[in-house]
């Protein structure tokens, strides 16, 4: 009796220009669809703008001048809470992963903290450290740090015991096992998380700007003010420059991951 033979089908991997190709043309294919919808008077365009007025308002920013300075003040903002929220998120995520006693002291607040509401905690730091560039950094900074923490523990602390074994085996120190073993595995799930906080630390900046009497400065001052006063098109203008500068930094963020990971 002969066997029957069966095809297995290979995934096929998307290359970049796939990928660009790919992207770009959804992205046309939402804007072409709104852009119809606002026409045909389906999308209000008085509540939900359309492709064609937020270009016009991103043209009219540019002309005023607003838009640049504010997109520089939101940058300085994140990149100032995120690049804290990074290094000590895997510090502190290392530590649970690895240690026993501080995860076992640490882990119930770092849960609890991670489900308690942001903004809730938000007049907390106003009353604890005042009105400032240091508040809106620490709002910054508490929006993107738990999910570096916590990917960081989860990726250290799922180390392939037959490493250990084998290091153990050659007599090797707790510290070089960690530095040379349990941190390179683990950089897959650090990187994750620090995708995830990139984009939570954005939302933290909206947040930021929005409580502080400076926040008509950054580009979160610029979408609340165009919502207060009836300008839609402004307010997009602000979100879809919020969500490019995601896209960008997160595919930065996966082009090093991969630099890295051919080390590893």
């Amino acid at each position: 009796m002969r066997a029957k033979r069966y095809r297995v089908a290979h995934k096929r991997e998307v290359g970049l220009a796939g990928r660009v190709v790919g992207g770009v043309g959804g992205i046309v294919l939402v804007l072409g669809l709104w852009q119809v919808l606002s026409d045909q008077g389906v999308v209000n365009p008085y509540f939900w703008s359309s492709p064609r007025a937020v270009w016009s308002a991103f043209l009219d920013l540019m002309h005023q001048g607003v838009l640049g300075p504010a997109c520089w003040q939101s940058f300085k903002l994140f990149a100032m809470g995120f690049a804290i929220a990074a290094v000590s998120g895997i510090g502190i995520g290392v530590v649970l992963g690895w240690y026993r006693r501080p995860r076992a002291v640490l882990d119930p607040w770092i849960s609890m903290l991670y489900a308690a509401p942001r903004i809730g905690i938000v007049p907390i730091i106003i009353i604890g450290f005042g009105i400032g560039a240091k508040s809106q950094v620490i709002i910054v900074w508490l929006a993107g740090v738990f999910p570096i923490v916590i990917n960081t523990a989860i990726g250290v602390d799922a180390i392939d015991r037959d490493y250990l074994r084998v290091s153990q085996s050659y007599l090797a120190k707790n510290r070089d096992i960690l530095w040379g073993v349990a941190i390179p595995n683990s950089l897959p799930l650090v990187f994750a998380g620090l995708r995830q906080g990139l984009t939570v630390a954005l939302i933290g900046v909206v947040i930021a700007e929005y409580f502080f009497g400076n926040a008509s400065i950054g580009l979160g001052g610029v979408i609340l003010a165009a919502s207060g006063n009836g300008k839609v098109g402004q307010a997009f203008v602000g979100v879809f420059i919020f969500a490019l500068a995601g896209l960008a930094m997160t595919l930065v963020l996966r082009t090093f991951e991969r630099r890295v990971s051919r080390w590893r």
